[in-house]
């Protein structure tokens, strides 16, 4: 029966395909992994759509993949998941989402006063602890400018060649739900 309909089902488009592996930036699209290599899904099983659609296919890595498909990530969640990524896309560049998954999984090792909350192996910790940021040339603010527009970040130490970016409280909350695939505001 699954030969059957493995033979019935035709190929994703390469087009289509493109699109979402654009969308994701090639990467596992759950902000918690971003793991290649990937493969494309049906967010609503194939056998009940019997379509391939921009809207209902999401990159994930086999192992997220294999999750979904057991139903230890729910469909909700995938859906948010996809949603997120469309407004993440429309409004920050690739560098600016970079930027937010890094300072994302700072906020994982860190608790709320600022106290590593599990163990984070080759981390030195003090200046993890101390700075809470990410570094950037100065001379490159303008790679992130969306990001500090919209409050989402603050930068320390303006007066030198090296910046220190954090996060505002708004764009803690941001992350979070991003990470929780709950909707972004």
């Amino acid at each position: 029966m699954l030969w059957r309909m493995a033979q019935e089902r035709p190929d994703i488009p390469m087009a289509l395909k493109r699109h979402v592996l654009v969308e994701a930036g090639h990467r596992c699209a759950i902000p918690t992994c971003r793991q290649t290599p990937v493969e494309l899904a049906h967010i609503t099983p194939w056998a009940k759509v019997r379509e391939h659609t921009f809207e209902n296919l999401i990159a994930l890595c086999p192992t997220c993949h294999t999750r979904f498909d057991r139903g230890e990530i729910d469909r909700r969640a995938m859906l948010q998941y996809k949603s997120n990524l469309g407004l993440l896309n429309s409004r920050y560049t690739e560098t600016e989402r970079q930027l937010l998954q890094a300072l994302a999984q700072q906020e994982l090792f860190m608790g709320e006063q600022g106290e590593p909350c599990c163990d984070a192996p080759g981390l030195d910790i003090p200046n993890f602890i101390l700075y809470r940021a990410v570094s950037l040339p100065s001379g490159m603010l303008w790679t992130v400018k969306n990001l500090f527009v919209d409050e989402l970040i603050w930068v320390s130490d303006l007066h030198t060649d090296v910046l220190k970016i954090h996060l505002t409280e708004q764009g803690s909350e941001l992350v979070s739900r991003w990470l929780e695939a709950e909707p972004l505001p």
